[in-house]
């Protein structure tokens, strides 16, 4: 007991003094935006207020003496609290001449692309799986929970992800290492046993609804994970598997089994999850509500406001409000957005066919 307490202080400890991953991005990605765009009066008043509500209740949490930079301008903890009110009553504004011009006379919009590029939006959900308590036939890969000996370890302006055992530090087990029972059984648990594919998607998209017979579903979310670089599947799979969207995945499996799972496995990044007891969570916490919630680069703060556009088969926005509610292992640099759904079939087949190009607008308050 005492020495699990003295690593929870240890991790908060290091959490606190570092913002994990937080480089800042070049100016050159971002451009302000002289010409505001038409803003359309939205009907979705629900899931608009709840996100206004998760980026308040976030930033309310923050050190009284937070703060970020962006494009050279430093915003604290009151600027983006004060501002978010100020957005809010300006959305509940209908009459459109009066929302722009209030619009305009509070907040400047500041667009962030790659160099030359376009803006990329891929989608992401939360997973819908079956499992089982114990290991059973396909149901054979464990949903781990965080272990006992896994620890970060300061290295110059890096935190590294390492395994403690005999006082030594050595780089956290691949996937391929952790799916030896002897290797994590004693210094954590399993949450359930999956299908390989539902693990890999599940991984992939940071958290998973579990359905158990005889038990009621509940959430899993991220908790930590091994430090190991993400390696898609696809570079093993070319030429096997139609794509990699989760649908032609699975079909694909049944196909080819052996592919598969061995293309999965080669991923040397594992996930562990922690149970989540209401909603679908993203970073620090944020409730994430479907079609308002983003994950974009840790440079760019949680609970921000953006304008989003992009077109794909399923889905669309036009400028569409959301928020900066999530992070991604791959969601890194100027321009990047994945663009939550929600949970399901449903949100599963159109984030599958989102990977567009898109503009995204970071609305930040005039000083």
């Amino acid at each position: 007991m005492i020495r699990s307490f003295f690593r929870i202080l240890f991790l908060i400890f290091i959490f606190s003094k570092t913002n994990i991953g937080s480089e800042p991005l070049n100016e050159e990605g971002f451009r302000n935006v002289s010409e505001y765009p038409f803003i359309e009066h939205d009907t979705d008043r629900t899931s608009l207020q709840k996100a206004f509500r998760q980026s308040e209740f976030y930033i309310k949490k923050l050190p009284e003496n937070w703060q970020t930079t962006i494009y050279g301008e430093t915003y604290s903890k009151k600027d983006l609290s004060d501002s978010l009110r100020t957005l809010k009553r300006i959305f509940e504004e209908k009459d459109p001449e009066r929302k722009r011009t209030a619009f305009q006379k509070n907040f400047l919009l500041l667009e962030t692309r790659p160099k030359n590029e376009k803006s990329k939006i891929t989608g992401y959900y939360e997973v819908l799986m079956e499992g089982r308590r114990y290991p059973e036939g396909e149901f054979e890969f464990p949903v781990l929970e965080t272990p006992s000996d896994l620890f970060l370890q300061k290295k110059k302006s890096d935190n590294v992800v390492v395994k403690k055992e005999n006082d030594v530090f050595t780089p956290y087990p691949t996937r391929l290492e952790l799916n030896k029972d002897s290797e994590w059984k004693g210094k954590t648990s399993a949450l359930a046993y999956v299908r390989i594919v539902d693990l890999h998607l599940a991984q992939l998209e940071g958290s998973a609804k579990v359905k158990i017979p005889g038990q009621s579903p509940f959430r899993i979310t991220y908790s930590a994970d091994n430090g190991r670089k993400y390696r898609s599947p696809a570079e093993s799979l070319k030429g096997i598997c139609k794509s990699l969207i989760p649908s032609d995945l699975r079909n694909c499996i049944s196909e080819f089994p052996k592919e598969v799972k061995d293309a999965i496995l080669q991923n040397p990044r594992y996930v562990f999850f922690k149970r989540e007891s209401f909603a679908p969570r993203g970073g620090g916490g944020i409730e994430l509500i479907p079609e308002r919630s983003v994950a974009m680069d840790p440079a760019i703060p949680l609970g921000l406001p953006a304008l989003l556009s992009f077109r794909s088969p399923l889905k669309y926005a036009v400028n569409r409000i959301v928020f900066v509610h999530d992070r991604g292992s791959e969601i890194k640099g100027h321009g990047r957005l994945d663009y939550f759904l929600g949970t399901g079939e449903t949100a599963e087949s159109a984030a599958g066919k989102i990977n567009s190009e898109g503009r995204i607008l970071l609305i930040l308050p005039k000083k």
